[in-house]
């Protein structure tokens, strides 16, 4: 899409009233609808002028890449017309046709623009030409033209389809075969486009995949003066299956197209160029990202990887490419902090909250609540919490006993009827009857009753007795 400093209408009429000549020299554009993302730029600045005006020129930014173009729009018979753009501001200017949207709906193909990968939904600008590719190399058969163009507003060709091998159907059905490719020595690399591209010198096997039983397979290629030798692969758990074409010390007579037939008439088929590329140094200044190098020419890798309580931000590994770029820029290494903790229920609060690798949050629950999961969370290495946030529930004391003779004069606060925290109950006894306990209780935070309930007595029965209490049981002796 286009990112433009100001954005206009592309188009905008100017009307003017019924049966009134306008002058020539009147018959202007009005200040078109603008929207400016320079806080500083005041635009009514421009309205009184603006009838002077015909043509106003600005940057823009066009496509996933961020192309920077000169752009214009022309004001024509009172009209706006455009935009029109270039590549510098001298060039030719051109209309910026329809644009392409490419949704992420193809799960098996690699998409890459201007050896870029793109994965994710965007707008290619009119006439730009993307590349696909199957994502794993030789399981799948590209079906269709690997290059798409942009032609105002759709693709042509449709995007091509990935058809699967023997290996991914478990040698069933009319399938392809399935190509592998193992470095005995050297190095190689797949190329956005799909081609195997191969440094000077290397040993290569490239193993055709089919059932030994349905017959020797055929190995071509098109340049009539290579010689390569094939046969079934000797080790064990390959040789029934893996039909094997051997290119020692590649060279760039190497370069061809590699197609394997079956008995039955199937083929897959791997481009292979041999290039010598060396890639630059990568060198990196932070202390906190460490690199291994296999080296720097085609096919080697760089792998990354941060000190501790931080984390990569980018590719963790950067392939050597056919273009003598890495595959990625080398990432960066970000101090790693937990999300923030947003969802807290309304009874539970932090005492203590340390979001860096490392830290700690520490939860408490209200007055007359109880915490349910772990009471404190740690930050881990990857950036995230230890587990789930806890929450609270209310703390009940049991329903309490009404000693025989007796009543409550009190209600739980709950509408479910149940007895929480800080609920006061005061008991009473029948007429004829007294209290012989505590006449009140209260519903404690450890969820059981501050005293167990008392008994209801004639007060010819009260005499000298002892009440004692031993693990919420009350028991009373009478003396003679």
């Amino acid at each position: 899409m286009i990112l433009l400093v100001l954005v206009f209408l592309p188009l905008l009429k100017c009307f003017a009233e019924e049966n009134v000549t306008v002058p020539q020299d009147e018959y202007k554009c009005s200040l078109p609808d603008v929207t400016s993302i320079d806080d500083n730029l005041d635009i009514t600045r421009f309205r009184s002028d603006f009838s002077k005006i015909s043509e106003v020129k600005f940057p823009g930014l066009i496509g996933p890449l961020n192309e920077r173009l000169i752009c214009k729009i022309k004001c024509i018979d009172g009209n706006w017309v455009g935009p029109l753009c270039s590549t510098t501001a001298d060039g030719r200017f051109q209309p910026i046709l329809r644009e392409c949207f490419y949704r992420d709906d193809y799960k098996l193909l690699s998409i890459s623009f201007k050896n870029s990968s793109i994965e994710k939904e965007t707008y290619f600008p009119h006439g730009s030409i993307v590349t696909s590719k199957c994502k794993h190399f030789g399981l799948y058969k590209l079906k269709g033209e690997s290059q798409v163009r942009c032609e105002n507003g759709e693709w042509s060709p449709k995007f091509p389809e990935c058809v699967p091998t023997t290996l991914v159907t478990n040698f069933t059905g009319d399938a392809p075969p399935s190509i592998q490719y193992i470095i005995v020595s050297g190095s190689a690399v797949v190329e956005p486009s799909g081609e195997l591209f191969v440094y000077p010198e290397s040993t290569l096997w490239l193993d055709c995949i089919i059932p030994r039983v349905s017959g020797d397979p055929d190995w071509s290629w098109t340049q009539a003066l290579g010689q390569h030798n094939a046969a079934w692969a000797t080790d064990d758990g390959e040789k029934e299956t893996h039909y094997r074409l051997t290119l020692t010390k590649m060279s760039a007579r190497h370069s061809d197209q590699y197609t394997c037939t079956s008995s039955g008439g199937h083929t897959n088929t791997v481009i292979i160029k041999v290039v010598s590329v060396v890639c630059p140094p990568i060198n990196v200044s932070s202390p906190r990202i460490r690199l291994f190098s296999q080296g720097w020419r085609l096919g080697h890798s760089v792998h990354f990887s941060c000190q501790p309580g931080y984390h990569l931000n980018g590719s963790a590994i950067v392939n050597c490419m056919g273009n003598g770029h890495w595959s990625a820029l080398p990432p960066t290494c970000e101090e790693t902090f937990c999300p923030m903790l947003r969802t807290l229920g309304p009874h539970l609060s932090l005492v203590e909250y340390n979001s860096s690798y490392g830290g700690r949050a520490v939860f408490q629950c209200s007055w007359g609540y109880r915490l349910v999961g772990a009471p404190g969370l740690e930050c881990e290495f990857d950036g995230r919490w230890s587990g789930d946030i806890p929450h609270c529930i209310p703390i009940y004391c049991p329903n309490p006993i009404v000693p025989e003779k007796g009543r409550l004069l009190t209600q739980a606060s709950t509408k479910n009827g149940k007895y929480a925290v800080g609920d006061l109950l005061i008991y009473g006894c029948d007429e004829g009857y007294h209290v012989l306990g505590e006449q009140s209780i209260v519903c404690t935070e450890n969820g059981f009753w501050s005293h167990p309930p008392p008994f209801c007595l004639r007060p010819s029965e009260i005499r000298k007795a002892d009440t004692i209490y031993i693990e919420n049981t009350t028991l009373v002796h009478f003396e003679d």
